[in-house]
């Protein structure tokens, strides 16, 4: 199935999920020039998205929404000055192990990317989430890689593999499987649309993923939702879970 009809398949199945749940269906619109932000740089290019945006309901949501984008954005530095920083750091301590992704809690910072706040808007949009529970997914991939910065996990947990790859470090098969739908679909593994349609990817095929989707879409609150998500997509040797739900508040504006 190609991109645009898997997004189109799990579109419909979010509004039937949203109707199930009395939400009503949501009114859309594409927009021509919507930013897309390159997941590894943090420049921005200009295309047509593929996924359609929601028509505002009002000029309050839309002044809250442009009040909220831009607090996140003056709360962060470019990538490329994180990036810069911590070369930097490398060359001044070339003994220094780089850490593990999924294990490291050395920095504390609260920083939501551009990459996931993309992210969590879309995962509303196609699956049919609501708010806290598209935080939810955001924040447990924010703290896979290290704020979407590092898709390849940079110190391997099991010794000689390739690691984890991606925004769920997706390892072993599950790996593989991911490497082989990019590749089917001429895509490159550390893109935003290669991470992206695979997960949907996965949530439409695997009856198991679908399952762990359909318990999110029940869960009531933001720290219920990342814990959902984490054990049932995720399966983190070690969680940190205060760590996870603390990048999901971020991504809800809490």
């Amino acid at each position: 199935m190609s991109y645009e009809k898997l997004l189109l398949s799990a579109r419909e199945q979010g509004e039937l999920r949203r109707q199930q749940k009395g939400l009503g269906r949501r009114q859309r619109k594409f927009v021509d020039n919507e930013i897309d932000t390159a997941l590894l740089t943090g420049e921005s290019i200009g295309k047509k998205s593929l996924v359609p945006s929601r028509e505002k309901e009002s000029d309050s949501e839309l002044d809250f929404m442009t009040e909220f984008f831009n607090k996140l954005q003056a709360s962060n530095r470019s990538l490329k000055e994180q990036v810069q920083e911590a070369l930097e750091k490398a060359n001044t301590d070339s003994t220094q192990k780089e850490p593990k992704l999924n294990l490291t809690e050395e920095d504390p910072k609260t920083t939501a990317s551009n990459t996931g706040t993309r992210l969590k808007i879309e995962l509303e949009e196609v699956l049919g989430l609501e708010d806290f529970q598209a935080a939810a997914m955001v924040g447990n991939f924010d703290h896979e890689t290290g704020g979407f910065k590092f898709m390849q996990e940079l110190d391997p947990v099991v010794k000689g593999s390739k690691g984890g790859l991606g925004f769920a470090q997706w390892t072993g098969p599950r790996r593989k499987a991911f490497e082989s739908w990019a590749s089917q679909n001429n895509l490159d593994v550390n893109s935003y649309d290669a991470n992206f349609g695979f997960m949907i990817h996965e949530i439409q095929n695997d009856s198991y993923y679908g399952k762990i989707l359909e318990k999110l879409s029940k869960t009531k609150n933001i720290d219920e939702a990342t814990e959902v998500f984490s054990k049932g997509y995720l399966k983190p040797g070690i969680p940190k879970m205060d760590l996870r739900k603390k990048k999901s508040r971020l991504y809800l504006g809490k």
